[in-house]
């Protein structure tokens, strides 16, 4: 599913690059994929991602985006 719209990040990658980094923010994470955050609409998806990455749950996106809807 894709988490991040402005740069086309799926959940699938911010878990892997979450754990292979050892990263907790998504910030962070970004910046490992190649960019940072554009309108941060995705952060809080991102960070509920990341962090059942640490706690060694499979992502599981509780609310979609909003832009998601549009």
């Amino acid at each position: 599913m894709y988490v991040c719209l402005c740069n086309g990040y799926r959940s699938s990658e911010i878990e892997q690059t979450a754990r292979a980094g050892g990263l907790t923010c998504p910030v962070k994470v970004y910046e490992a994929l190649g960019s940072g955050p554009c309108c941060g609409t995705c952060l809080p998806t991102a960070q509920e991602i990341i962090d059942d990455a640490h706690a060694g749950r499979s992502a599981k996106i509780s609310a979609a985006l909003p832009l998601a809807a549009e």
